[in-house]
């Protein structure tokens, strides 16, 4: 309920957050060297509220899809951007009221990360990664659940209104993990990767602001 007191959390999808993903997808596939890998990758978000005002959070699982592309290779060292569409949010069960809330956040997040490869066997290489990452909400709900009833409390949050605005809402985090490559001769090749999210930024703003942050476990299978 706390999300819903404050209608500056986090905002809707609009035409900014549009612009940013088109722009960081148009960086993705043009300023890029041709030797480059393009990837694209799908898979399951874990993620739960963490912090001091987190409470008893509860995982809940969501998607996440995108694309990325190495655009500066330091021999196994790469410099690789991506994109995707993450979904996350958490559970919290209220004991006075006996009612558990469900926030739904949907995100366009744009990690950079610093990618470490190694020869494991053949054709197959592993790697450890890790970078900032800064994801813009472009969709927000929360439910509650009493007694079997679930009602949908609605959205929460407001729209941008600059460029500048969507910059200071941005959920600022750090990304750790790893992964391997299977190369697949003539064919490119398949990639599983796994990543540990965790948010920076409060979800709540101003000087009243709870202590409550994203954090997501990734799993997800990729092409190249």
């Amino acid at each position: 309920s706390n999300f819903r007191e404050d209608p500056h959390m986090v905002p809707h999808r609009t035409r900014t957050c549009i612009t940013i993903l088109a722009s960081a997808f148009c960086v993705l596939t043009v300023a890029t060297p041709a030797s480059a890998q393009f990837g694209i990758r799908g898979g399951m978000n874990l993620t739960k509220f963490v912090g001091g005002d987190a409470g008893e959070s509860e995982g809940t699982t969501g998607l996440n899809l995108g694309a990325s592309i190495p655009l500066l290779h330091f021999g196994p060292l790469s410099i690789v951007p991506e994109v995707y569409y993450s979904q996350k949010g958490s559970k919290q069960f209220d004991p006075l009221t006996s009612t558990t809330f469900e926030f739904g956040l949907n995100y366009i997040e744009v990690p950079v990360l610093a990618k470490l490869s190694f020869p494991i066997k053949g054709a197959v290489r592993g790697y450890v990664s890790g970078g900032p990452a800064y994801a813009w909400n472009i969709d927000c709900s929360i439910t509650a659940t009493e007694s079997g009833t679930t009602n949908n409390l609605g959205t929460c949050g407001e729209t941008f209104s600059s460029f500048d605005t969507a910059m200071e809402k941005a959920d600022r985090g750090v990304v750790i993990g790893g992964g391997i490559d299977f190369t697949i001769r003539g064919l490119g090749g398949l990639n599983l990767d796994a990543r540990l999210v965790r948010g920076l930024a409060r979800l709540r703003s101003g000087p009243t602001g709870s202590d409550i942050r994203n954090q997501a476990f990734t799993l997800m299978l990729g092409y190249y």
